[in-house]
């Protein structure tokens, strides 16, 4: 299983993070641990493309990512909710996501002004990007 550059890097962040706000991850299919399955990123493509496990050598690497990537997503999902509702600003979500991949800043923006559609009808400066 061919993985592409930017499978690799997400890869190596999840791994690398020390973000664990999750115990386990909710609805996934349990790990099968087998010392001769495949490794852990080559199970964590598998997992992420077709939300299936496989026999994997590495189960606490591909859990230790697959909680990362959960908490990851639980924080996106939370920095949106205060910077659509003005708690947050854009300034400082950069300043909490540096070092991390561009698009987790990003996803939270996107997500920000989807929350901030719905709910006043508008994307508010404060959360566009500046042209």
């Amino acid at each position: 299983m061919n993985a592409s550059l930017r499978v690799k890097q997400d890869f190596q962040f999840y791994l690398e993070t020390p973000l664990d706000m999750v115990g386990k991850v909710v609805g996934a299919p349990p790990l099968v641990p087998d010392p001769r399955g495949k490794s852990a990123l080559e199970c964590w493509v598998f997992y992420d493309t077709h939300g299936k496990t496989m026999p994997c050598a590495e189960p606490e690497v591909l859990d230790k990512v697959r909680r990362s990537k959960a908490s990851i997503n639980l924080m996106v999902k939370l920095w949106a909710e205060d910077l659509a509702g003005a708690l947050l600003s854009r300034a400082e979500v950069q300043r909490y996501t540096e070092g991390w991949p561009t698009w987790v800043a990003r996803a939270v923006e996107e997500q920000a002004a989807k929350l901030a559609q719905r709910q006043v009808g508008f994307v508010p400066s404060f959360i566009r990007k500046s042209a």
